[in-house]
Order: C-alpha cells, then structure tokens, then sequence
C-alpha cells in the first residue's frame, strides 16, 4: 500500500467514518434509555436496521454492479449515514427511532459491498493479506480510539454534541471521496 492512493484514500476516508460511528458505539443503548426506550427498543431498532440493509442489499446486489463510478455509492452512503445521525438529535419516539435505523440500514447496503468492492479492484497483487491485514489493523485501532472518545463526549458534552460531531465526520468522509480525483478511484 506504499504507494497505492486509492488504497490510502478509502483508508483516510473509512477510517473517519468507523471512528465516528464507534463514537456511539457501545453508548447506542444508553441513547435509547435516554429518549424513554428500553431494552426492548434496544433490541427492535437493530433488528430493523440488520433486515432493512438486507433487504436494500438485495437491491444493491441486483443493480450496484450497473453502477460506473462505485465511488459515488460510497460517498452517498456516508452523506445518508451523517443524515441519520443528525436525526438523533430529534428522535423523540420509538416511531422516528425505528425510521431513522431504516436509513442506516440503506446506507449500510450501499456503503459495505461498494467499500469492498473498491478495495478489491485496487489490491496489490501479491500483497492481498497484507493489505487486507493493513486495513484489519487500522479499522480496529480506529474503532477502539473512538469507543473510548464517545464515552468521554458523551460524559462532558451530551449526546447532541456528539451526534453532531458524528454527522460532520461522515460528511467528511463523503467529501473525501468526492473530492479525490476519479481517476484515483
């Protein structure tokens, strides 16, 4: 990867988007407790968000494929995901909650396979395990710095500061892709 920008750019770019979303992480329970929910809606609410990005994928799968300039699809779905955790800071029913996990659910759809599929197509050959290994290393260092860093926002902050942060990270990540030359990607 020393030298491969397409590989660095979905790194740089991902990797803010994992350490932002790792922010809540753990923390997603006690938000729920928080808006009057419990462990009920705790459990609910992902359900949701797992089958409705089955159910998107199932979508994706058929038509993404169609799609010429996959880095799009992956801008897209950090641009979804900054909107969805904006929506946190006005969720004030399970009803909204739930609707809010369906968004998630799209953008998981769009931004996994298409993530994948990027990296896939600008893999070194004869390196695969090490880059693959690179990213391994690199995602769960970036998660587990911003499960830590949630906590402490969320301790000294709220969550509302923390939601916002979130979103100007996704959209950061979007812009990211946006931003880098398509021939890169």
């Amino acid at each position: 990867m020393r030298n491969n920008s397409a590989l660095k750019v979905l790194f740089v770019s991902n990797s803010i988007y994992m350490f932002a979303a790792l922010l809540l992480g753990p923390l997603y329970a006690v938000y729920v407790q928080k808006i009057g929910g419990g462990v009920l809606l705790v459990s609910v609410s992902t359900a949701v968000f797992y089958v409705t990005s089955t159910l998107f994928l199932l979508f994706v799968a058929r038509f993404g494929d169609r799609v010429r300039k996959k880095e799009l699809m992956l801008a897209a779905s950090y641009i979804i995901r900054g909107l969805g955790f904006l929506s946190y800071v006005f969720i004030g029913s399970a009803l909204f909650l739930i609707l809010v996990q369906v968004l998630f659910g799209l953008a998981e759809s769009l931004g996994t396979p298409t993530f994948g599929t990027l990296f896939a197509k600008h893999i070194d050959k004869k390196e695969e395990v090490m880059e693959y290994s690179d990213w391994a290393m690199v995602s769960n260092l970036v998660m587990a710095l911003g499960t830590i860093l949630g906590g402490f926002v969320v301790s000294s902050l709220g969550f509302n500061f923390l939601f916002v942060t979130i979103s100007a990270l996704c959209f950061v990540s979007a812009f990211w892709i946006l931003f880098t030359p398509r021939e890169v990607l």
